[in-house]
Protein backbone atom coordinates (compact mmCIF):
# COMPACT_ATOMS: atom_id res chain seq x y z
CA UNK A 1 0.00 0.00 0.00
CA UNK A 2 2.74 2.38 0.45
CA UNK A 3 3.74 2.53 -3.06
CA UNK A 4 0.63 3.74 -4.29
CA UNK A 5 1.18 6.83 -1.98
CA UNK A 6 4.48 7.18 -3.35
CA UNK A 7 3.06 8.09 -7.23
CA UNK A 8 1.67 11.19 -6.45
CA UNK A 9 3.38 14.05 -7.89
CA UNK A 10 5.46 11.77 -9.87
CA UNK A 11 5.74 11.00 -13.16
CA UNK A 12 4.16 8.15 -14.87
CA UNK A 13 4.46 5.71 -17.98
CA UNK A 14 1.61 4.68 -19.79
CA UNK A 15 1.80 1.40 -21.43
CA UNK A 16 -0.55 2.46 -24.38
CA UNK A 17 1.34 6.02 -25.19
CA UNK A 18 3.61 4.79 -27.86
CA UNK A 19 0.95 3.24 -29.79
CA UNK A 20 -1.38 6.27 -29.60
CA UNK A 21 1.05 8.87 -30.74
CA UNK A 22 2.61 7.25 -33.46
CA UNK A 23 -0.88 5.86 -34.28
CA UNK A 24 -0.62 2.12 -34.29
CA UNK A 25 -2.58 1.16 -31.13
CA UNK A 26 -5.67 -0.68 -32.71
CA UNK A 27 -8.75 0.24 -31.22
CA UNK A 28 -12.26 -1.51 -31.58
CA UNK A 29 -13.44 0.87 -34.45
CA UNK A 30 -10.71 -0.35 -36.65
CA UNK A 31 -11.64 -4.24 -36.40
CA UNK A 32 -13.81 -5.98 -38.83
CA UNK A 33 -14.63 -9.55 -39.26
CA UNK A 34 -16.54 -11.73 -42.17
CA UNK A 35 -20.24 -10.65 -42.15
CA UNK A 36 -19.90 -8.18 -39.34
CA UNK A 37 -22.75 -5.91 -38.57
CA UNK A 38 -22.04 -2.13 -37.90
CA UNK A 39 -24.76 -0.23 -35.62
CA UNK A 40 -25.72 3.60 -34.89
CA UNK A 41 -27.41 4.99 -32.10
CA UNK A 42 -30.37 7.51 -33.07
CA UNK A 43 -29.76 10.06 -30.33
CA UNK A 44 -32.85 12.04 -28.28
CA UNK A 45 -32.96 15.39 -29.84
CA UNK A 46 -34.62 17.04 -26.49
CA UNK A 47 -33.23 17.71 -23.24
CA UNK A 48 -35.98 15.57 -21.35
CA UNK A 49 -39.04 14.09 -23.02
CA UNK A 50 -41.50 11.58 -22.37
CA UNK A 51 -41.35 8.74 -24.97
CA UNK A 52 -44.88 7.95 -25.70
CA UNK A 53 -44.29 5.27 -28.49
CA UNK A 54 -41.54 4.29 -31.38
CA UNK A 55 -42.49 3.32 -34.44
CA UNK A 56 -39.51 1.39 -35.98
CA UNK A 57 -41.67 0.53 -39.46
CA UNK A 58 -39.52 3.02 -41.83
CA UNK A 59 -36.11 2.72 -39.83
CA UNK A 60 -36.35 -1.71 -40.45
CA UNK A 61 -37.62 -0.76 -43.95
CA UNK A 62 -34.15 0.58 -45.19
CA UNK A 63 -31.90 -1.08 -47.32
CA UNK A 64 -29.54 -2.92 -45.64
CA UNK A 65 -30.83 -2.89 -41.88
CA UNK A 66 -30.86 -6.31 -40.01
CA UNK A 67 -32.45 -4.97 -37.05
CA UNK A 68 -34.07 -2.14 -34.98
CA UNK A 69 -33.64 -2.08 -31.20
CA UNK A 70 -34.98 0.14 -28.55
CA UNK A 71 -34.64 -0.63 -24.77
CA UNK A 72 -38.00 -2.86 -24.54
CA UNK A 73 -36.63 -5.23 -27.08
CA UNK A 74 -33.51 -5.62 -24.83
CA UNK A 75 -33.27 -8.98 -23.27
CA UNK A 76 -30.48 -8.29 -20.66
CA UNK A 77 -30.59 -5.85 -17.48
CA UNK A 78 -31.42 -2.31 -19.03
CA UNK A 79 -29.76 -0.40 -16.24
CA UNK A 80 -26.16 -0.09 -15.53
CA UNK A 81 -23.85 2.28 -13.33
CA UNK A 82 -20.19 2.27 -12.33
CA UNK A 83 -21.16 3.14 -8.40
CA UNK A 84 -25.12 3.64 -8.64
CA UNK A 85 -27.21 1.60 -11.12
CA UNK A 86 -28.72 4.36 -12.54
CA UNK A 87 -27.90 5.07 -16.08
CA UNK A 88 -29.50 3.04 -18.88
CA UNK A 89 -28.29 0.97 -22.21
CA UNK A 90 -31.21 2.99 -24.15
CA UNK A 91 -33.92 5.58 -22.79
CA UNK A 92 -36.58 3.81 -21.07
CA UNK A 93 -40.20 5.57 -20.97
CA UNK A 94 -38.46 8.89 -21.02
CA UNK A 95 -34.83 10.65 -22.53
CA UNK A 96 -33.31 12.44 -19.98
CA UNK A 97 -30.29 14.54 -21.91
CA UNK A 98 -29.99 15.58 -25.10
CA UNK A 99 -28.25 12.47 -26.95
CA UNK A 100 -29.37 10.34 -24.60
CA UNK A 101 -29.39 6.49 -26.66
CA UNK A 102 -33.33 6.28 -27.36
CA UNK A 103 -33.11 3.40 -30.71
Amino acid sequence: MGDVFNAIGRPHWRVDAIGKTTGKAVFAADLSAPGMLWGKVLLARRPHARIISIDTTRARALPGVHAVLTAHDLAFDRVFGVVIRNQTVLAIDKVRYYGDGVA
